[in-house]
């Protein structure tokens, strides 16, 4: 179900970051999400044969690693994707001796249905929010979150 990121994979995610409208900025925000991906740092879910959801990783120093996107389709929501893309993430981040996973989203002062349910995700996965600001996207209040990778 979980498998590592293919380049002939990229349309499809493409289409999952444009499905989540609210959630993703715009078409070209998208487009960047999906060529930030690559087959050293993202995996996807399959379900039926199909690309139902991904994530991708961002390796920052030597320490660090960070959750740059993840995205589920609409109607996989809900199914325990999002955890073993999580868990998966995790795992490379472990074996490649990392110690921190961070990631950043919309943050709580705006009041946006689906960005709740993320932070909630993100919160129950064991991430702790470090904090807030408004420098990051444009004005929006951005909200980081970071995990320690347990050994």
């Amino acid at each position: 179900m979980i498998h590592p990121y293919k380049s002939e994979y990229k349309a499809r995610c493409f289409e999952i970051f444009n499905e989540l409208d609210g959630w993703f900025g715009s078409e070209e925000i998208n487009s960047d999400y999906a060529n930030q991906l690559s087959e050293d740092g993202a995996f996807v879910a399959i379900v039926d044969g199909q690309v139902e959801g991904v994530i991708s990783i961002d390796w920052h120093f030597e320490s660090t690693a960070e959750i740059y996107s993840m995205a589920i389709s609409l109607k996989n929501h809900r199914k325990g994707l999002g955890k073993k893309l999580m868990l998966s993430a995790e795992n490379l981040a472990k074996e490649k001796g990392f110690d921190f996973l961070h990631v950043k989203t919309l943050g709580d002062q705006v009041p946006h249905p689906g960005y709740k349910k993320t932070r909630a995700f993100y919160e129950n996965y064991g991430f702790k929010r470090l904090f807030q600001t408004k420098d990051l996207w444009d004005g929006l209040p951005t909200m980081l979150y970071v995990k320690s990778i347990e050994y």
